[in-house]
């Protein structure tokens, strides 16, 4: 998971309200000659717009140079803005795409995809497109790769060299232009036409160490930019890695003409010793936007993110995370914003009765949204939140194929909608959720929840239920897909009640 506080940017990346990114990817090779793929992507960005997607994959080898590749997405757009521009795509959309390639295993090879929209909803647009695609390799060290694509959203097109200067260095340049790309792994285009050109360099100083360097010129309907990067990361041993970065850009308003320099730079820290894992991360951003008035403004963010677990023993693992960010603005306090999330967990699994599995966590949050979340009234359109959270998660095997389980949470909470006199009001809130585990086969399982919210201050009440089918990869993953009837979190911290619809899991054990 990816938290950015509100001004916070990198390459390519700019946010002016508080943006969560949370994903993750999964490749699974079933057969011998069939992968499967998954992924999750989701952005929420306060008084912005939230955006979700999720996909698999198959790809098949038929021959020795002969591949095909089936593909399905769903994706969903909500603007949560106070005033929604009339030319912003909501909606839900169904894609399915089609792709056979062909290896040479000499020098060349090609791919062809089509793709047709199955399902659209609200204002979005469909996606059907074809295109073609290969790879040449000039020689041992020079690789050169393209692709060129149609449909109903515009031309799409991408250009791409890697050139291998040492077995420790090498040089790549890569332009695309693209229209709503998924980046689902087979080649597809989405949201906005916008052009990337990437040149760079990548050097592994030695064992320990690596290096690299970067030039990014982005350009698109409503910004263009030039940023320069580079990074190093040393691993001088198995316990512990260290890395910087830093990312240097000016990017220009194609509507205004006004520039915006941008300087950032990032820390990170990990350690890993016996029992103990702990990975730290600092990051500083300072922008200089220029104003209508020609004057400047200023914004200098920064961004401390800490994890560690601990295993105090074989039945018993000791967790926390403690995340805090500051965005202060030379224009005043009343343009300030900041977050402080803390979080301990404490787990426990008996190793004389491994069919008991309890989690037990404490989550304090305190989040104020900058002045990009304020309307002209002054009032917050997305609240200024003071919560503890408790919560109590246990479950246990009755059988070798059915668990029951539930969870409690208790939220002890105030929000506040005016930022400068801050007025807090109480927010309380309990979860209740039973659930039951049932094992199918050897390596499938489906899982049944039933959910309620009771928010007392509110004299509101929600509740529903919460369906999954998952499969069981080896002894340690689980992955599976399922829909929630309700329209809530289980996470109490959240306030949003967006939560409806279909979801894809994937669960890890140690």
């Amino acid at each position: 998971m990816q938290d950015v506080e509100a001004g916070f940017s990198g390459p390519g990346l700019a946010t002016l309200t508080d943006t969560v990114n949370t994903g993750g990817s999964l490749s699974l090779p079933l057969f011998e000659s069939l992968l499967v793929t998954a992924r999750v992507d989701n952005r929420e960005q306060a008084q912005g717009l939230d955006t979700s997607a999720s996909e698999i994959n198959f790809a098949y080898q038929v021959s020795e140079h002969w591949d095909f590749s089936a593909g399905f997405r769903e994706d969903s757009r909500t603007d949560n803005s106070p005033l929604i521009p009339l030319t912003q795509e909501e909606g839900d959309r169904s894609d399915a795409i089609l792709q056979l390639g062909y290896d040479s295993h000499d020098t060349w090879s090609t791919y062809g995809f089509v793709q047709d929209t199955l399902r659209v909803e609200g204002t979005r647009r469909e996606n059907s497109r074809f295109g073609v695609g290969g790879s040449f390799r000039v020689s041992e060290r020079l690789h050169i790769d393209a692709e060129v694509s149609d449909g109903d959203l515009g031309t799409g097109g991408r250009v791409g060299s890697n050139y291998i200067f040492s077995d420790r260095t090498s040089v790549y340049l890569n332009y695309a232009l693209e229209n709503e790309r998924t980046d689902n792994g087979l080649r597809t285009f989405e949201r906005g036409r916008e052009g990337n050109l990437v040149a760079g360099l990548k050097s592994r100083l030695s064992d320990s160490t690596s290096v690299f360097l970067e030039e990014r010129y982005q350009h698109n309907r409503s910004m263009t930019g030039l940023t320069h990067a580079t990074g190093i990361t040393f691993t001088p041993s198995d316990h512990w890695s260290f890395g910087v970065n830093t990312d240097i850009g000016t990017l220009l308003d194609q509507q205004t003409g006004a520039e915006t320099e941008r300087v950032a730079t990032g820390l990170q820290f990990s350690l890993g010793y016996g029992d103990l894992q702990y990975s730290s991360a600092v990051e500083y951003r300072n922008d200089v936007a220029q104003q209508s008035d020609l004057s400047d403004n200023e914004r200098t963010t920064w961004l401390f993110r800490n994890n560690f677990k601990y295993q105090m023993n074989e039945g018993s693992r000791l967790l926390g995370k403690l995340n805090h960010s500051t965005s202060d603005s030379s224009l005043g306090r009343f343009f300030q914003g900041g977050f402080t999330e803390a979080v301990l967990g404490y787990a426990y699994r008996p190793v004389n009765n491994d069919r008991l599995n309890s989690l037990v966590k404490y989550t304090y949050f305190y989040n104020v949204p900058t002045t990009d979340q304020v309307t002209l009234q002054n009032i917050a359109a997305e609240f200024i939140q003071k919560s503890h959270v408790a919560a109590v998660d246990v479950s246990y095997d009755l059988t070798r194929r059915l668990t029951l389980g539930g969870k409690f949470a208790y939220r002890l909470g105030q929000v506040s909608l005016d930022r400068e006199s801050e007025q807090f009001f109480d927010n309380n809130a309990q979860l209740y959720v039973l659930r039951a585990d049932y094992r199918l086969f050897e390596n499938w399982e489906v899982m049944l929840e039933a959910r309620q919210l009771d928010m007392p201050d509110l004299d509101e009440s929600r509740s529903g239920m919460l369906l999954t089918l998952s499969r069981y990869v080896g002894d340690h993953l689980k992955v599976g897909a399922g829909y929630n009837f309700t329209d809530f979190s289980d996470d109490l911290t959240d306030l949003n009640y967006d939560h409806q619809g279909f979801f894809l899991t994937i669960t890890g054990s140690m």
